[in-house]
């Protein structure tokens, strides 16, 4: 994620609000990374996850002139309408989105130290297929969380819970990583 003091968001999302594209374009090159890595994260290929991010960009771009900050960060607003977008493509897949499947380098992409609550030694292939068994809810909090690095405000912003669910949730999905990677460990 791009660094608040790095880039003046207001100003960048005022200026695409007024029909800039240079300004939306500017949005586009700092977010499309980390909206992409949420979506790689839920579906089974790269491809459907880059189409993905175009239509979400898309779709910000069609929503924006309504968008209103009032206390509501942008990468909030932009990850409920990835969400939204993932569970469109869901719908239109007929894929369930309660078991999409990681059969790919979901990790490969991250930035440095993209889950430090997560177990030190949760290797990428187990967290891929830890992320792969987990309920939907959960597995969309761990990657905003630590994969995405959305605080917990911003994460909430976009499941449309409040800060405090978040971290309930984000405190039980990591719950049901711990009870997940001790069960592999028994049968090892």
């Amino acid at each position: 994620m791009p660094e608040r003091g790095q880039v003046d968001e207001t100003a960048l999302l005022q200026q695409a609000q007024k029909g800039d594209t240079d300004a939306f374009g500017r949005l586009y090159e700092l977010y499309s990374p980390p909206v992409f890595r949420f979506l790689f994260a839920h579906l089974d290929s790269p491809l459907d996850a880059e189409d993905l991010t175009e239509e979400v960009f898309l779709r910000a771009w069609q929503a924006l002139p309504g968008y209103r900050m009032r206390g509501i960060p942008f990468t909030g607003f932009l990850f409920r309408v990835a969400r939204n977008a993932l569970y469109d493509h869901y719908r239109r897949t007929r894929k369930r989105a309660d078991d999409p499947g990681l059969d790919h380098d979901l990790v490969d992409d991250l930035q440095p130290d993209p889950a430090q609550s997560l177990p030190a030694h949760l290797e990428r292939r187990e967290l891929r297929r830890v992320l792969a068994k987990l309920r939907e809810d959960y597995r969309t909090v761990l990657v905003l969380r630590f994969l995405v690095g959305l605080s917990p405000e911003e994460t909430a912003q976009a499941m449309e819970r409040s800060a405090g669910a978040v971290r309930v949730l984000q405190h039980r999905a990591l719950a049901a990583v711990r009870k997940l990677l001790e069960e592999q460990e028994w049968e090892a």
